[in-house]
Parts: structure tokens; sequence; C-alpha cells
């Protein structure tokens, strides 16, 4: 957050339970703007949320909402949460809400965009698994392959994820994408994919229903940078787990190598600290070959 004395000051006034306001805005990627008012009294926050955005070259405002908080908390770390209260049977997107408001170290947030923006947590445990380049046994080679083709080439992987399908992709499509990012060699990749060396192609299986995970788990952040005398870089990387409310639901080092090309490999991971049963709820193995045949075999 730029600017966050006032946020710092308020969320002080609300843990002692003095009157006080603040505001403060939240700039989109369209360009238009969230902007939150919000008052706290007796250590109650209620908030105003609107919003902003642009329309045939006009601003509109198209949201507004008040609530007040059924929970919030201001944490060491700088993060503060509120949430809004959920109706019994509710579906759709949890109402909780995070902001950073102390501000992270600049060559932090330029790690994250570098390295991990592309990947984060969804779909692949690039991070929350132990894992090197001499032992990748843990790694899921498929999740990779999908997030990494989008990474390399600012698309989707090109093939359907129809319920039950199967593909038949080129080796060198597979290959290429890991191979752009790790140093494992064919050998190794084969070894963890389902390689069909009769003619050339890996089986691919997109994940559907029963293996797609929940949408709502934490993003990272970088928290801290140490460059290693190999060359390496050593992250720190943290979850953050706006549904939970918690500010490190996980923490892990993440080596990754900067390449003279200006691309770069990731080297190691080890996880760190976690909280117990977390990761199990944001992300969910693809099936085995026995579940994928229970649920769409013959």
């Amino acid at each position: 957050m730029v600017h966050p004395g006032q946020v710092q000051d308020f969320c002080e006034s609300a843990e002692q339970g003095e009157e006080d306001s603040v505001v403060f805005f939240c700039v989109t990627d369209e360009g238009g703007w969230i902007r939150y008012d919000l008052e706290t009294q007796d250590g109650n926050i209620d908030v105003t949320e609107s919003s902003l955005r642009w329309e045939n070259d006009n601003p509109e405002v198209y949201y507004y909402h008040e609530f007040e908080a059924a929970s919030w908390d201001y944490t060491d770390k700088g993060y503060l949460f509120f949430e809004e209260s959920r109706p019994a049977g509710y579906d759709g997107a949890p109402g909780q809400k995070a902001f950073r408001v102390k501000p992270l170290d600049q060559t932090c947030r330029e790690a994250y965009q570098t390295y991990l923006a592309s990947v984060g947590y969804e779909r692949n445990n690039l991070l929350i698994t132990d894992w090197t380049e001499q032992d990748s046994k843990e790694l899921d080679f498929y999740d990779l392959y999908e997030r990494l083709c989008r990474a390399k080439y600012g698309e989707i992987v090109p093939y359907e994820a129809k319920e039950g399908a199967e593909y038949h992709v080129p080796e060198e499509e597979i290959e290429e994408v890991l191979q752009s990012y790790f140093s494992f060699d064919r050998q190794t990749i084969r070894e963890h994919m389902k390689y069909q060396p009769e003619s050339g192609t890996f089986l691919y299986r997109p994940r559907g229903r029963y293996d797609g995970g929940s949408p709502y788990g934490p993003y990272p952040e970088v928290t801290g940078y140490k460059e290693l005398e190999d060359g390496t870089v050593q992250l720190t990387v943290e979850a953050v787990w706006e549904m939970e409310m918690l500010d490190c639901a996980m923490k892990s080092e993440l080596v990754v190598r900067p390449m003279k090309d200006g691309g770069f490999q990731y080297v190691s991971n080890r996880v760190i600290s976690r909280e117990e049963g977390m990761t199990s709820f944001w992300y969910k193995p693809r099936l085995t070959e026995e579940e994928w045949n229970h649920y769409y075999g013959e």
C-alpha cells in the first residue's frame, strides 16, 4: 500500500476501541478502482465498498455496498483482513478480503512478478512440496506443463478440458515448455509422465470435476531475497490465504537460477512451515490411473 500511515493509525484505533475512519482505494487492472470507506467504534468496523469503471471513456459507478465486518484482524506482518457475513447455504465467493498495509520490499515485489506470478499455488504443487533437481518425484509435471505453457506462450494449453478427455501430445510440445523453466533432461520428464515411445507422444488428461481443487486458495508473496554464491537466488515465499484470514498459511524457500538470456530455471523448494491440513484444501492431486478408470473408463 502506498502511504499506509492513515490505515495503520485506523487499525490501531480499532484495536483500542476508539472512534476513527479512513478511506483507501484499490486500482483495478482495467484502470478503474474500488473505494473502501471504513469506520470504527467500540472495536467494530463498518465497511462501505464502491467501485468505478470506464464505459465508452466515461467513468461510471457500478457497485455500492455497505456491511458491518463480522470479524477483522490487523496482523503483525501488516495485513488487514475483514469478513462480510454470508448466509447459510451461500455458494458464491467468500466474504473475506485482505489488504497488505505495510509496503513490501520492492526487490521482493519484482521477484514475485518474475518468478511466481504465472505459477502461484493454483492447481500445482511447486511451492507446497520438497523437491530438488536431483529428486523431483513429488512434482506433478502435468500441472507444471499447464501453468508454464501460459507463462511461455501467453495462452492456455491447446487442448479442451472436456470431462474424461484424453489427448496424445507430441513430445516436443511438453518437453519444450518444461525445459524452458527446469534443467530436467528428456529422460526425467518422460519418467514422470505417461510417455508413449511408439508414437513419440505423452498421454495428457486435463483435470475435471473430480480433481479440480478449490478456486479459493492462497496467493504467494516473496518476503525474502538472497543471492547465493553459485549464482542462484533463494526466495522466501509465504502463502497469503484471504479466505482463512491468514497472512502465512505456509512458508517455503524456493531457489531459482537466473539465466544469461533473461530467462530462469526453478532449482528446488523446501517447505519450512505450514498450517496443518491447509494445503489439502486448495490442492488436489490428479486422479490416479485407477481413479480415472473408475470415473471415466468403460
